[in-house]
């Protein structure tokens, strides 16, 4: 649709007088793109929503989340995977990983030396499992498309002896490399003949040290709580003590009083009849004797 001459506002001034001949017509502008209004609407609607948000005290944890339920989904997987797809969505997630890491403030040297830490920990994962150890998982896996190595096993263990001489600077770190053990990481103890009872005393000993460095957990559920701030409630009646006590003692003399004089009535009406025989033998005892 084009704009024509006639579309354009005649300009007319507060007298009625048309402007000069060369300001007399309006200028009209462009016709709207709507094809290209619609083309943007269509590119807003895929755009990729906001990445979610995380509450954790721990960036790096945060940001390997997925890995680590990736890791429990392979493992807890009895059915095969196509291990050609599987690697490339695990190439996908764990740069994914960097990316937040980074953006989360997490150093570069963290960030490289936690992805060397997942790619172990998800190759492990997918050759543990029976559709994983007999696929070609040796040549397509995490470790040596990134860090061009083949079993990391066994220095993802040095990295943590490393980290430990250090827990207040790496403690992010250690606490990623728990939840990896935690989740059933075992690395060169898996091939070691007393491998169980090491790598659970290994494990124990990071949970401690761990725990040593965050303190203990309080106790109380919400150690700043207050209650309203009005003052206590006052008491319909403020009646001292001593007059309650001497109500007390008034009503049970009364009490006392009330239930001599009932059983004392009760008694007379109960012994009517004996009195009234014993006054008849004293009488005739009384004329005998005359």
């Amino acid at each position: 649709m084009d704009y024509t001459a006639s579309d354009r506002t005649v300009v007319l001034s507060h007298n009625g007088q048309p402007p000069a001949a060369d300001s007399l017509l309006s200028d009209a502008g462009a016709t709207p793109r709507y094809d290209e209004l619609e083309a943007r609407m269509v590119f807003a609607a895929r755009v990729r929503p906001a990445e979610s948000f995380s509450v954790s005290l721990n960036p790096l944890v945060a940001a390997a989340a997925p890995l680590l339920s990736e890791a429990v989904r392979i493992r807890s997987n009895p059915h095969g995977e196509d291990l050609h797809a599987l690697q490339a969505q695990l190439g996908a997630a764990i740069r994914q990983f960097e990316y937040r890491a980074l953006q989360d403030g997490v150093e570069s040297a963290q960030v490289m030396a936690a992805r060397y830490v997942l790619c172990s920990v998800l190759d492990e994962a997918v050759v543990t499992t029976p559709w994983g150890v007999a696929g070609e998982w040796s040549q397509l896996s995490l470790l040596s498309g990134f860090h061009n190595e083949t079993f990391g096993g066994e220095k993802v263990f040095q990295l943590l002896e490393r980290l430990a001489r250090n827990p207040v600077k790496h403690l992010a770190m250690l606490e990623l490399l728990y939840l990896c053990l935690a989740l059933g990481f075992e690395g060169r103890y898996r091939v070691l003949p007393r491998g169980m009872l090491e790598l659970e005393a290994v494990r124990d000993g990071l949970y401690r040290q761990i725990r040593q460095l965050h303190g203990d957990v309080p106790r109380e559920l919400s150690p700043h709580w207050e209650g309203l701030t009005g003052g206590q409630r006052r008491p319909l009646f403020n009646v001292p003590a001593w007059k309650v006590a001497l109500a007390a003692v008034a009503c049970l003399g009364v009490l006392y009083v009330s239930f001599a004089w009932a059983l004392g009535a009760q008694r007379d009406h109960a012994l009517q009849p004996y009195l009234g025989t014993d006054a008849a033998i004293e009488f005739s005892t009384q004329s005998g004797m005359k």
